[in-house]
């Protein structure tokens, strides 16, 4: 339960849980809006919010949960980039119900941030993950791409975590405590965390490594570029970047076709019976060219780079089906 400190100081704050509701949804609104144009956000610029005409911090400095004083519960959580995942410090996973994880500070289930996401689970208050994609070209200021709302929905304190749920109807699983699901409920909890989750963040994470262009011919459009799995996640490939590519709309197409291939040498190939075909200068100029030509966009750190095995196990069933 919330203890009494926590409370008394909410009220000298006077703060509500209508108060709280209203606070929580302006923050939804000012995010929204501005991801309209901008889809990921620095630590400063989401500690420079202007809510209910008030300045207020979404995020902490350096914290990955975060409540404002003029409020009464978490407001956000955060997990930062790490090229290499096995740096994280914390591992927000996935449990045997497919339902994400997110792990207390530390080990003391007393620490102000722990009591801060409890009273969040106990209010049934939305929360806003944001979840590192990248850096900042030329810098390490991370970038962060919000993920609203979410909820915490239980506890596992021997496990030093809360269960999140990415939609409201996830919240009907949880019984005393505990996520009960059938196979057809895990099936559907892994369904949405690659809808709600991990799909967008994955094209987020490769954009951002590639610059914001198609891998194979540079173009610099974003709305035209899609991130492409190299070894597809039902195929049990992660959403790490270097399992991905930056594709523009015809290469991506082409890629999964098997039309095009992409050597473990980053070189491109085209299916034979495509470069035999005469049809146009799209079919001339946006494949046929590219045959025999390197990859001409990569990330610029090697960790991000394509893994070479992964692109060979590809290119393998690109040459069965040519």
């Amino acid at each position: 339960m919330w203890d009494e400190r926590s409370a008394a100081r909410s009220r000298l704050l006077g703060v509500t849980d209508l108060d709280d509701m209203s606070l929580r949804e302006a923050s939804f609104a000012w995010l929204r809006s501005r991801m309209l144009v901008q889809p990921v956000f620095t630590r400063d610029e989401l500690g420079q919010a202007q809510i209910l005409g008030q300045p207020m911090r979404l995020v902490g400095t350096q914290t990955g949960i975060w409540k404002p004083r003029q409020m009464g519960a978490a407001l956000s959580i955060l997990t930062g980039y790490y090229a290499d995942s096995e740096r994280r410090p914390y591992a927000d996973e996935f449990g045997a119900d497919e339902m994400l994880r997110y792990k207390w500070r530390g080990t003391d289930r007393d620490h102000a941030d722990n009591r801060a996401l409890r009273r969040a689970m106990e209010t049934v208050a939305p929360l806003i993950w944001f979840v590192g994609v990248g850096t900042v070209p030329g810098s390490k200021a991370q970038l962060f791409q919000p993920v609203m709302p979410v909820w915490l929905v239980a506890e596992e304190s021997e496990q030093h975590q809360f269960v999140v749920a990415l939609e409201e109807s996830q919240r009907s699983l949880v019984d005393r405590g505990h996520v009960h699901t059938s196979e057809v409920e895990r099936r559907y909890n892994l369904t949405t965390a690659r809808r709600r989750l991990h799909q967008p963040v994955f094209r987020s994470m490769v954009l951002l490594a590639y610059q914001q262009r198609c891998a194979i011919c540079r173009l610099p459009f974003s709305e035209l570029l899609d991130a492409a799995h190299i070894k597809a996640d039902t195929d049990g490939g992660s959403a790490s970047v270097s399992n991905g590519l930056a594709l523009c709309k015809i290469h991506h197409g082409a890629f999964d076709a098997d039309i095009l291939g992409i050597s473990p040498d980053y070189k491109v190939a085209i299916k034979e019976s495509v470069l035999e075909t005469f049809d146009g200068p799209t079919l001339q100029h946006a494949l046929k060219e590219m045959h025999g030509k390197g990859l001409a966009q990569l990330p610029s750190r090697k960790i991000e780079r394509p893994q070479r095995e992964l692109l060979d196990e590809r290119y393998q069933r690109f040459l069965r089906a040519s």
